[in-house]
Order: structure tokens, then C-alpha cells, then sequence
């Protein structure tokens, strides 16, 4: 075990040149140049796995950059999105561990002051790979697929960029619960949605509150039915297009049958 603190860029890389089978990170915050290194760095046969935060507002100030992930994916890795993520970890072949305040940027790596633990202890580090994996398959957790990216990507050229409030030019490093919401005309989004997600989106929409439950939206069953009449199962392809519409870091799932909005 070793503390780290910046610049750890170069351990982390290492490690990453080492593993051979996988590697696997939980950050919220995601840049491209990092990425390209790490791409670059690794085996063809060592396997990405990334949890992060994909909200649109996260990708429209720049925290979460869209190329970093299709990269990922693009290199036979796999993206995931748990909203509410703040932990970063880095695990290398499950046998090696890094636990940080540094995000997958070059400044959690480089410019910030961060503070972290190396440690390759057997019952602590798979204590963290199951952690991980129990992330990996927590009910609120989504697959980010290269579709999703192709839409956010359409509907973030559309969002006029004046809209949202204007970030300092500064890596901001911690999410704030009132940085989560992009505030943008609702146009942009309904023109890049069609079929069930743009129906579900609209019914949300109109749902006044920015939490809503479940049942709340299932009110809308009657509307939904006439639009797709021949549908047998409206309750359940309700449920369906919100995952939907969180892969696209629209909504988070907050538990208990209870949704945010992640737009307004």
C-alpha cells in the first residue's frame, strides 16, 4: 500500500500497461486525452469497464466528454451509467487498486490537488472488485450503447449554448446537485427522440414536478394506448423507454419508483 497524490498519471498507466485481462474504473468525469492514453497504454486483449455519470448537463459543461466514451466503446470496452456516482476507483486485472479523489481527467491526474491509496492487498481489493461488479448490475445502473451517443450528441448541437448557466473555465472535479439539470428549450430534445422514447419523454415533460413517480407517469396509460393501440403491455413499455431515456442521461432513477428529471 502507497499513498498518491499528483501527479499519479504515470502510475496509473503503468498499471494499466501491466494488466492483462481487465481494467476497471468508476469516474464521474471523463476526458478524451486521458482516454487516448489509456487506450493506447493497455493490451488489445485487456477489457474496459467503466461506470460513469452520464448526464447531459455533464456533457454539455464538458466534465464527461461523448468521444471518450464512444473510444471506449469503440476499443471493445463497456460503458455504464449510474447518475448519482461521486466514487472514483481503478482496478487493474481485480488484483491491483487504486481508491482517489481523482477523476479520469488530466486534471484528477495532473493539475488538482488529489489524494489516493495504491494498495494490492488480496481481501481488500476483492472486497472492491465486488463492490464494483455490484454496481455494475445495481438496478439503477444502464448501459451507455454508441446509438445513445449518436442521440445526445444530435440533441446537444441543437441546445442554443447560451442556454444553460456559463461554468468557469476551470476543471470542475465535484458534482453539485445543482449542476445536474441542464436548462435548455424542450425543442432539441423532442426533435431528436421519435416513436416510444419521444411519447414517454413528452408525458414526462408535462409532469410539472422535477421528481415524479412512477405512478405519476402511468397515468398517462389511456393517452399512450391511443397512440399505440395494438399495444397490449403500455405498463411495461412505460418502464422500458424511462431506461431508455436514462441511458441518455435524461432521468435518474432515484429509487422507490421515484424519477428526476434531468432537464427543465
Amino acid at each position: 500500500m502507497k499513498i498518491l497524490t499528483n501527479p499519479w498519471k504515470n502510475d496509473f498507466l503503468e498499471l494499466v500497461n501491466q494488466s492483462k485481462k481487465s481494467i476497471k474504473i468508476t469516474s464521474p468525469f471523463v476526458k478524451n486525452d486521458v482516454c487516448a492514453e489509456l487506450i493506447k497504454a493497455k493490451s488489445s486483449s485487456t477489457k474496459i469497464d467503466l461506470i460513469t455519470s452520464f448526464k447531459l448537463m455533464s456533457i454539455y459543461s464538458g466534465s464527461l466528454d461523448v468521444s471518450a466514451i464512444e473510444n471506449i466503446i469503440d476499443n471493445n470496452g463497456t460503458v455504464k451509467n449510474f447518475p448519482n456516482l461521486h466514487s472514483k476507483i481503478y482496478l487493474f486485472d481485480d488484483a491491483k487498486a487504486i481508491i482517489t479523489s481523482g477523476n479520469l481527467t488530466y486534471g484528477g491526474m495532473l493539475k488538482n490537488f488529489e489524494y489516493g491509496i495504491y494498495l494490492d492487498e488480496k481481501s481488500i481489493v476483492k472486497t472492491i472488485v465486488d463492490d464494483f461488479n455490484s454496481l455494475s448490475k445495481n438496478e439503477k445502473t444502464g448501459i451507455v450503447k454508441k446509438s445513445d451517443l449518436e442521440t445526445v450528441k444530435n440533441i446537444l448541437e441543437k441546445i442554443p449554448k447560451s442556454t444553460s448557466p456559463k461554468l468557469p473555465s476551470f476543471e470542475i472535479e465535484t458534482p453539485e446537485e445543482n449542476l445536474d439539470i441542464i436548462t435548455t428549450p424542450v425543442e432539441p430534445i423532442l426533435s431528436s427522440l421519435s416513436g416510444w422514447k419521444l411519447e414517454v419523454f413528452k408525458c414526462a415533460n408535462t409532469i410539472p414536478k422535477q421528481v415524479f413517480t412512477l405512478n405519476e407517469i402511468n397515468r398517462f396509460e389511456d393517452h399512450l394506448k391511443k397512440v399505440y393501440p395494438t399495444n397490449q403491455h403500455i405498463t411495461d413499455k412505460i418502464r422500458q423507454q424511462l431506461q431508455y431515456l436514462r441511458d441518455l442521461g435524461l432521468l435518474e432513477f432515484l429509487g422507490s419508483g421515484k424519477y428526476k428529471k434531468l432537464w427543465k
